[in-house]
């Protein structure tokens, strides 16, 4: 979980010095946040965070986030995105994290 943990800090980061339209940088900020807070959860079992979410799944928003903060947020970029990280978040925080 600590990898996952520093992977949304370096998504994060990487949204910080994007040039990305403020509206936009902070719906995925508050998004990215809310996973931050479901990987602290306790609640989480080690089998849930490794299968259905593992580190494969977290460098793949990794490299995602790295292209469309280069430039790349126009069109479907962005809500490709946005899609990819509600699907982690209802798979770490069931139906509740979505919302």
């Amino acid at each position: 979980m600590d990898h996952q943990y520093s992977i949304i800090n370096q998504c994060l980061q990487l949204l910080k010095q994007s040039d990305m339209p403020t509206i936009k940088k902070l719906r995925v900020e508050i998004q990215l946040i809310q996973m931050k807070r479901l990987l602290l959860n306790d609640s989480l079992t080690s089998d849930l965070t490794h299968n259905s979410c593992g580190d494969d799944v977290f460098e793949g928003l990794l490299n995602q986030m790295r292209r469309i903060c280069c430039g790349r947020y126009e069109g479907e970029a962005l809500t490709d995105l946005m899609e990819r990280i509600g699907g982690m978040l209802t798979v770490l925080g069931g139906n509740h994290a979505a919302h």
